[in-house]
């Protein structure tokens, strides 16, 4: 049997246009000049080139991913799901199990797939504390829960999604209804690319 592991926002929550103002008004608190490189070329360049030329340093970029994740946190719940998403996951728990691994907390996780009617297709949600360290906890599920790796499939849309994934030796799918583009996503080489829910019946 295949497992599918799923990132949370951006990937089963349609809240990008959120997280683009959300970050265009945390980003214009900071008297940052955003005049050559607006918020909106974020997704074809992707979030670390996009802050490397804003001149964000690393430690600033995880002060600004920590504000934004409380805002996104405090709405969450009037986020739809992705379109045509839950009758994709019915379809797809015949055959595969799927769970979710995201930096979210766990119970505002529950919550939403709860409010959703989603959490019926999930086996369990996995909590990952760490902003740079995905594979690591990546490793933890395949071994907690043994899983073979080849037949296990992590979907996110950024490309530190698809990196990670690579790292813990899973098979790594980008979704392009998310936070980065095209061109950030396959410049991280992703085993697939799938531009709709639906796509994911392919990979059964």
């Amino acid at each position: 049997m295949k497992t599918f592991i799923f990132d949370f926002d951006g990937t089963i929550v349609d809240n990008l246009n959120q997280v683009m103002d959300l970050l265009q008004k945390n980003l214009a608190s900071r008297s940052i000049d955003l005049s050559k490189y607006p918020v909106s070329t974020l997704r074809n360049t992707g979030v670390r080139e996009f802050m490397k030329r804003i001149k964000i340093s690393k430690l600033e970029l995880l002060s600004i991913y920590k504000d934004i994740k409380k805002e996104i946190h405090l709405h969450l719940l009037d986020s739809a799901p992705v379109p045509d998403l839950a009758s994709t996951l019915k379809q797809l728990t015949h055959s595969c199990q799927l769970y979710i691994f995201s930096s979210n907390n766990r119970q505002t996780i529950l919550s939403y797939l709860q409010k959703y009617n989603l959490n019926q297709y999930f086996t369990d949600i996995f909590e990952d504390d760490s902003y740079f360290g995905k594979d690591a906890g990546l490793k933890k599920i395949v071994k907690s829960k043994k899983l073979d790796p080849q037949n296990t499939f992590y979907f996110g849309d950024e490309s530190r999604d698809i990196l990670a994934s690579k790292k813990a030796g899973l098979k790594s799918v980008g979704v392009l209804w998310g936070f980065e583009g095209e061109v950030p996503l396959s410049a991280a080489n992703p085993d697939y690319l799938i531009n709709k829910p639906k796509e994911l019946l392919n990979l059964i």
